[in-house]
């Protein structure tokens, strides 16, 4: 057709390494840090900062009313920091994992977690909080991390 648009070409950005990229432009994480790599304390501060965060905010919204933080609500704080991380920083879910100090496949179980409860409108809204939160730490850093 003639009114179809020109194609995009192609361009994988060189900060991208790691990353797959599909048609939509979107990120695909390949999900694999690299053992002999340790991930770097900078990201580690970067993922606990984001943990408290969002521990804090759970706690000022009510959303988790449980008055004595016990297991439960501390795995849910865990699982939504961990997609947070992964999602806003696109950091692959093994170094996620090496900063939360978890598996990797503990890391895809909490990714897809949160994408589930995210149909609850005052969950994805507490959710969109938190990477928004996220990022400004981010940018507050000041340097790639």
């Amino acid at each position: 057709m003639a009114d179809d648009p020109a194609p995009v070409p192609h361009v994988v950005p060189s900060s991208a390494q790691g990353m797959e990229w599909e048609p939509t432009g979107d990120p695909i994480q390949t999900d694999e840090a690299d053992p002999a790599r340790p991930i770097t304390a900078e990201r580690r501060l970067l993922c606990m900062i984001v943990r408290q965060l969002t521990e804090e905010l759970l706690r000022a919204t009510g959303l988790e009313n449980d008055g004595d933080p016990g297991r439960r609500a501390t795995s849910h704080v865990r699982q939504v920091a961990m997609y947070v991380c992964h999602v806003a920083y696109s950091m692959p879910m093994g170094e996620v994992a090496q900063a939360f100090g978890r598996d990797r496949s503990t890391v895809g179980h909490a990714c897809r977690m949160v994408e589930d409860r995210r149909d609850d409108r005052a969950y994805d809204t507490f959710v969109a909080i938190v990477e928004r939160m996220a990022s400004a730490v981010h940018l507050l850093a000041g340097h790639r991390i």
